[in-house]
């Protein structure tokens, strides 16, 4: 009967403090995607930065590094899209114009511009086969730095904006505040830790449920942590089996088929 009662309070507690954390936890600037989810553009273009390094490297090119400069000025090229989807500005100008030589000294750059979908898979293959050779720019052998946008524009019939700046400095230089794509987000060390702070508590199950319900955008480190049941895919199962674990009713995480039979 104590064994019960004891069982019955944890669970109680946890639910108090599942409640706690939800109403309590810092959220980072989002805005609303079509389907009524809260995305953080900002991660979303530092995912997509770190996916184009992936295809990079698959390649065999160097990955490029992240200079917040032309982070702004593709921020500003998302945006002027939605009024004139083209390399070529309404003044006649291009980023060869915008670009700052005394903030980035670079010999070549290049632009890729996409629309219609978040979907960070979806827009890579759209550049792979764009007519207009995005995939050229994005894997040009020589590129070093480069910059990442993407807006949502709930009135835009395309919805979501995205435009990236690359180029190459001379000699391969480095510059000011440069930096690898993902280099200050969440990188969770341990399965379930989706938070990235090193414990696996509470605050993790409010996240993992905020994904499922497709409230929270997740990186793919998150993700891999996410997958608490090891199943390859994150559902209310991982959300399950990373309670069980906070409740100590298992003592390992991934959680697997076995451990609970």
């Amino acid at each position: 009967m104590s064994k019960t009662f004891n069982k019955m309070i944890s669970v109680i507690v946890a639910f108090v403090m599942f409640f706690v954390c939800l109403s309590a936890f810092p959220v980072r600037h989002t805005v609303n995607s079509v389907g009524g989810a809260e995305v953080d553009c900002e991660i979303v273009a530092e995912t997509m930065a770190a996916r184009i390094n992936e295809e990079r490297e698959k390649l065999g090119l160097q990955p490029l590094k992240i200079v917040p400069y032309l982070n702004v000025l593709s921020e500003l090229r998302a945006n002027e899209i939605a009024e004139l989807y083209s390399h070529t500005r309404y003044d006649g100008t291009t980023i060869e114009d915008i670009i700052d030589t005394e903030i980035v000294d670079y010999c070549w750059s290049g632009e890729i511009l996409g629309r219609g979908t978040v979907d960070i898979d979806r827009m890579i293959d759209g550049w792979k086969y764009s007519e207009e050779k995005h995939w050229d720019i994005v894997t040009h052998a020589n590129a070093t730095h480069f910059g990442m946008a993407v807006v949502y524009m709930p009135d835009h019939p395309k919805k979501w904006l995205w435009a990236g700046i690359l180029v190459e400095t001379f000699d391969h230089e480095d510059v000011q505040d440069q930096r690898w794509p993902l280099e200050n987000a969440i990188a969770p060390e341990y399965c379930g830790d989706v938070s990235g702070d090193g414990v696996i508590d509470s605050f993790d199950l409010v996240m993992l449920n905020q994904y499922i319900n497709d409230s929270l955008f997740f990186n793919t480190a998150q993700l891999e942590a996410a997958d608490v049941f090891d199943d390859g895919i994150i559902t209310r199962v991982d959300a399950t089996a990373l309670k069980m674990y906070i409740l100590g009713e298992v003592d390992k995480l991934p959680v697997t088929l076995e451990m609970l039979t």
